[in-house]
């Protein structure tokens, strides 16, 4: 069986805790509303699993639908996983930002264990471990097949060792959240247009570099608040894939996404150690087939429903501008290799970059 760059009985596993990248609460993309009821998922964690893997009741949590390629793979992970385990291992799927209305209160309530499987951006992870922001870089892949060759080799599997030994999160695969594109009031045909363009973005400190190079002004504000941002001007322009910002229905107040294709997004999938090395050998392979099972069917829907709604978003009459991509790379050099040596992976970067197309 593959092993998602993940070593054996690692650190993270995660399905429902962990989506967004920015102290605003999100990533853009991975946003959703306050937590209420972190109480009842308290309760819940009290069923999980003791030491001899015995049976164990699992909660997974996002602030993203019931619809979105999140609780697509956590319903894929839950179907995968009861039935490998004979029923000794039961999962509860919360979505909606019912246990966690940003990534940052879902990586929060995993280490406090009210939550057991999150997805979250790199950005909120960075707290346990800085390494996980090298995948925040700009421009550092070409496309999806360059993603998928990266993270799924020996670079997924070393930013997952480091996660795993600076934290205590076992990796249990790379999701992935679209590709973010610049949308806003105006089109932009070259880093010029950006000049002084007030920007929501990430917290990311590799995102924030990225857009000042660019010379634009990047800005915080939660992903639940945007939309009435974009609509009284407070911000000009912000960044996300075409699920986001339709689902958000960003569309609507702005009139132009040009695609920059700046970042093909990274998320982890991740649960905690204890849980998983409280599990007994067979629950152990289970959940690792689970896992496998689960990262397919999340990057597969999420690459459907971009294409849905991105073809959405045309029908409503938003422009959508091809821009060249060139100066943009270029501007943003510096960025990614201070980030690589700051990071210390200078290693994984050239690997990256060796892996680019024709290379």
């Amino acid at each position: 069986m593959k092993k998602y760059w993940m070593t054996p009985l690692s650190i993270v596993a995660g399905a429902a805790v962990l989506v967004g990248c920015g102290n605003d609460g999100n990533n853009g993309e991975n946003e959703g509303n306050p937590a209420d009821n972190n109480g009842e998922a308290e309760e819940n964690a009290e069923t999980n699993a003791d030491a001899d893997g015995e049976s164990i009741n699992l909660i997974a949590a996002t602030q993203l639908d019931a619809e979105s390629p999140f609780a697509v793979g956590f319903e894929t992970f839950k179907e995968v996983i009861e039935e490998e385990s004979g029923g000794s291992i039961t999962v509860e799927i919360h979505t909606d930002g019912a246990l966690g209305g940003n990534e940052d209160e879902l990586v929060q309530n995993m280490e406090t264990g009210s939550v057991d499987l999150v997805v979250a951006s790199p950005g909120f992870m960075a707290q346990a471990a800085n390494q996980v922001d090298f995948f925040a870089m700009p421009y550092l892949f070409e496309s999806n097949e360059h993603w998928e060759e990266v993270v799924d080799g020996e670079v997924g599997e070393s930013v997952a060792s480091q996660v795993e030994d600076n934290s205590n999160f076992k990796i249990l695969g790379y999701w992935s959240a679209g590709v973010r594109n610049y949308y806003g009031f105006e089109p932009i045909e070259t880093p010029d247009d950006l000049q002084n363009v007030q920007i929501r973005t990430q917290d990311s400190p590799v995102v924030t570099n990225t857009w000042e190079a660019l010379g634009a002004n990047p800005t915080s504000v939660a992903w639940d608040e945007l939309y009435q941002a974009l609509q009284n001007r407070v911000v000009d322009a912000s960044e996300n894939d075409f699920t986001n910002i339709y689902q958000a229905s960003h569309h609507e107040v702005t009139d132009n996404i040009s695609l920059t294709e700046h970042d093909y997004t990274t998320r982890f999938f991740f649960t905690s150690d204890e849980i998983y090395s409280n599990l007994s050998e067979d629950q152990q392979a289970a959940f690792d087939t689970a896992a496998e099972e689960a990262t397919n069917a999340a990057r597969e829907s999420d690459r459907d429903l971009a294409d849905e709604s991105r073809q959405a978003i045309e029908d409503s009459g938003v422009e959508i501008n091809e821009v060249d991509q060139t100066p943009f790379v270029e501007m943003t050099e510096d960025v990614r290799q201070d980030a690589a040596e700051s990071l210390n992976m200078v290693d994984e970067f050239e690997t990256v970059e060796a892996m680019r197309e024709g290379e």
